[in-house]
Formats: structure tokens, C-alpha cells, sequence
């Protein structure tokens, strides 16, 4: 008997309240923090676990993306899913050693990363808890609920280590251990439970002739999506030293939390059209697809404009006045938030579906190469913001390069559908900064000024939605009334 799925509505729901603590702790831990590290601590652990994430990368290979779209097809045939879950598995293990042997040799060849060893050590213990919490296996089942309450418990054990451990500014590796405790947590917990929905034990047989050029096309497309993402924070470091990544970093992850909710959404569309696609049900894929770029844009648009309005708010709230530079970094990184959400849209909720996985290697190699070649020339001249507008130019570039390339791209959307949406969120958008200009010519205070603009340009532009009668903002208004009536 087939398992009955959850409607993605649900699934895209319980995703953002997953990603919405994203945005409820750092909103206690980041200022917390920053402000007890200062920038220059903040900028070695950040430092450091740039430096970590490129032999993460070399761990996971290909293997998530891979797993979730064939994981997706034979999620229904126990034996199938077995062997295939198995076969992914051992091959994990052997790539996170000789992810492990590499960064071991790194640290003591390389001699800029010896002052940076112990801190590098204690986070490279994630490689390890990645690889073993086998998360992929819940993203197959669609299991968002399991992954929300898991969620909702290690961000717990992660605040409540932040205050008892990090006191002063020379905690900042105690600050780095709290990423591998949690990482541990999610392991620990991930591998009792998963293996309950499906056995995972080591093969000799691997398969590599069906897996190894997937996999590798995935990984190349992870290695050069990383250069692109990781490599300003790497580069900064190198060229401008600890306290400019600490402010980059200020700003980052600022714009990491909204980028976070915003994949949530998309992200839970994957293994459904995957599903689909297995099926040969192209009709809903597209109907899938169009929904959910038309959702992306409703949110994406009023989401980046309104962070580019209150981001001087926001980081004075975040980090204080010592971070008050990060704000036109910030508001670069809101350009590229567009980019990077687009760019997700295209290159993991279609082409990795439809097994164009070349496709997103030729955009995110070019996409490299161009951000390393642009924070060669704007690093050393504008530090931080010179790193956040190349990311904005790379991130840009992929979804427009995805597109130009992927000549069937127009078969799954429904151009009429989306491009109301698009109109209609601009409006809302013009709305939005009209509003935060004269709030903030009011000169009530940083906190005040943010609070009032969120609250009366979000009221704003949900209004201008109704007055549009936008099909996505009425059906969530009929959706949340239904309930309560039903209450």
C-alpha cells in the first residue's frame, strides 16, 4: 500500500516553521554573540568553518540532491528503496574519509591555517555528524513534521549551551563547539528514527555505474556553489583580516535567515515533482512548478525590498553601533537574495528533476569564476561590500544562465500565471518603500522605526494583494478563516 503524502501546502508550512526558528533564535543568539565576541571573534570562527565547509562539500559529494530525486521514485518499493538508500550510504562514508585526509593534509601544509587548527579541528567533527545523520532519507518520505519538532529541540539545547558556555569574548571556540554539539544532536536523533522508516546498512555492492555520474555532476555544481557563496568569507579573511569578515559575517547572516525561510518553501516541491516526473505526470509537474514560482514571487520580492529599507534598523539591532557598517552589505546581499532564491527555483526544483544536472554545472562553474575573479579587483578596495556585491552578481547570474540554456524550461510554467503575480508584487513593493521613507523621516528610533515599518508595510501590501484579488493571498486568507470557524 502506498503511504499517503502530506499536500505540500502542509509540507511547505511545516518547512517555514522550521525555518522560521531560523529567524526566532538568531534573533537572541546572534546579538548575543556579536556582541560578547565582538568582530574579530565572530570573523574566526567564520573564518574557520569556511574553510570546513569546502571538505563538507567533498563528503556529502552529490549524494543529497541525488538520493532526494531517486529516492523520490521508488520511495514505494521497500526493496528498491533499500538497496538504493544502502548503496548511498557506504558510498557517503568512503568520500567523508578522504574528505577528512584532505583537510588534514591542508592544515599542516598550508601554513595561513595553522593559527586557525584547533578551531578548524573542533568544527570539522560536523563532517562527520552530516554524513551520519543521513537527513536525505527524511526529505524522500517528505517527513517535515519529524523535522520541525527536531528542529524546534536542538535550537533549544543550542541556546541554552550559548548563554551557560560563551561569557566573554575569548569563548569564541566554545561558540564553535555549539555548532558541532547540535550537528550531534540532529545525528543522534536522525539515526534512531531513520532507520526505523528504512534499514541502512554498509554494501559492497555500490553500484557506481548508475550512481558515480549523477553524483559527480551534483558535486561539481555543490563546489562551485560554494566557491561562489563561501569563497568571499574565505577571501576577505586572507586579503582584509578577521574583523572585516566579522562584519561581512554580521550581515550574512542576516540575510541567511530570510534566505532560509524562503527555501523552505521551495525545497519541499523537489521530491514531489521528482515523484511526478517518475510517474510521467507532466500536467501536475507543471501545475506544481507554476504554483510555486508564482508563491516564490509574492514573498521574494516584498521580503528583499523590505530588508533594503530597515537594514540599518535591523543591524543596529542585531550587533550595535560597532556593526553599523555591515548595513550597505547588507542591502547588496538583498539583490542577491532575489538571485539566490530564483536560482534555486530553477537549478534544484526542475533541472535536478529532469536530470539536467550539466546544466547547473555550466552556470554555477561560470558563476565561480566570475565572483572569484570580481573579489580579486573589489576586496582590496571595498572589503565587505565588495564580497556582498560580488555575490550579488553571481547569484544573478545562475538563474538567468539556467534558464537561457534550458530550452524545455518554457514547457513547465505558465508564463500568464506568473507574470500577474510578478505585476502585482512590484506594486506591492513600490507600496513597501513609500512607507519605510516616511517612517523613517518620523526619527522615532531604530527599534521603533522597525517595528512600525514591518507591521504597516506588511498590512500595506497584504491589503494591495486583496484589492488585486491575487489568487495565492485570498485562498491562504479563505484557508486560515476556514480553520477558525471550524475551532
Amino acid at each position: 500500500m502506498k503511504k499517503k503524502y502530506k499536500s505540500l501546502g502542509v509540507n511547505a508550512f511545516l518547512n517555514a516553521v522550521k525555518s522560521g526558528l531560523s529567524i526566532v533564535f538568531p534573533l537572541i543568539t546572534y546579538p548575543y554573540a556579536f556582541r560578547i565576541l565582538h568582530a574579530n571573534g565572530i570573523g574566526k570562527v567564520d573564518y574557520s568553518n569556511s574553510i570546513v565547509s569546502y571538505f563538507i562539500l567533498i563528503a556529502a559529494l552529490g549524494i543529497t540532491s541525488y538520493a532526494v530525486r531517486e529516492g523520490a521514485k521508488v520511495r514505494d518499493d521497500k526493496e528498491k528503496i533499500e538497496r538504493l538508500v544502502s548503496e548511498l550510504f557506504t558510498i557517503n562514508l568512503y568520500s567523508t574519509l578522504v574528505a577528512y585526509i584532505l583537510l588534514g593534509v591542508c592544515v599542516f601544509v598550508l601554513p595561513t591555517l595553522k593559527d586557525y587548527a584547533l578551531l578548524i579541528g573542533i568544527l570539522s567533527l560536523s563532517i562527520g555528524f552530516t554524513t551520519l545523520g543521513i537527513e536525505w532519507i527524511n526529505t524522500i518520505y517528505e517527513d517535515y513534521l519529524y523535522i520541525t519538532v527536531r528542529s524546534i529541540i536542538t535550537h533549544l539545547v543550542s541556546l541554552v549551551l550559548l548563554f551557560l558556555l560563551v561569557r566573554n569574548e575569548n569563548d569564541y571556540i566554545k561558540y564553535a563547539m555549539l555548532t558541532v554539539i547540535t550537528n550531534a544532536v540532529i545525528c543522534v536523533m536522525n539515526w534512531w528514527y531513520c532507520r526505523k522508516i528504512v534499514k541502512v546498512k554498509l554494501t559492497r555492492r555500490l553500484n557506481l555505474g548508475k550512481h558515480f555520474k549523477p553524483i559527480m555532476y551534483l558535486f561539481a555544481n555543490s563546489v562551485a556553489t560554494s566557491i561562489y557563496v563561501s569563497a568571499d568569507t574565505t577571501m576577505l579573511g586572507y586579503i582584509s583580516g578577521d574583523t572585516a569578515v566579522g562584519l561581512y559575517s554580521a550581515a550574512v547572516k542576516i540575510y541567511n535567515v530570510v534566505k532560509r525561510i524562503l527555501v523552505a518553501l521551495y525545497s519541499v516541491a523537489i521530491p514531489r515533482i521528482s515523484y511526478y516526473l517518475g510517474q510521467g505526470d507532466i500536467k501536475q509537474v507543471r501545475q506544481t512548478y507554476s504554483k510555486l514560482i508564482s508563491n516564490l514571487i509574492i514573498i521574494l520580492f516584498p521580503a528583499s525590498t523590505g530588508l533594503i529599507c530597515v537594514a540599518e534598523y535591523v543591524v543596529y539591532f542585531m550587533g550595535g553601533s560597532e556593526y553599523y557598517k555591515s548595513a550597505v552589505t547588507l542591502q547588496i546581499l538583498c539583490i542577491a537574495l532575489i538571485g539566490a532564491i530564483c536560482g534555486g527555483a530553477v537549478t534544484y526544483c526542475l533541472n535536478i528533476p529532469l536530470g539536467k544536472e550539466k546544466n547547473n554545472v555550466y552556470a554555477t562553474v561560470l558563476s565561480a569564476i566570475i565572483n572569484v575573479g570580481l573579489n580579486l579587483v573589489l576586496i582590496p578596495r571595498y572589503a565587505q561590500n565588495g564580497a556582498a556585491f560580488t555575490t550579488a552578481v553571481s547569484e544573478l547570474f545562475v538563474p538567468v544562465f539556467a534558464i537561457a540554456i534550458n530550452r524545455e524550461f518554457k514547457n513547465y510554467i505558465d508564463i500568464k500565471m506568473i507574470s500577474k503575480n510578478t505585476l502585482q508584487s512590484i506594486c506591492g513593493c513600490v507600496s513597501i518603500v513609500i512607507i519605510s521613507v516616511i517612517i523613517h523621516g518620523l526619527d522615532i528610533g531604530n527599534l521603533m522605526s522597525l517595528v512600525i515599518t514591518m507591521v504597516v508595510s506588511g498590512m500595506t501590501y497584504l491589503l494591495l494583494l486583496i484589492l488585486f484579488k491575487n489568487e495565492i493571498a485570498l485562498s491562504i486568507i479563505y484557508k486560515a478563516i476556514s480553520k477558525i470557524r471550524r475551532k
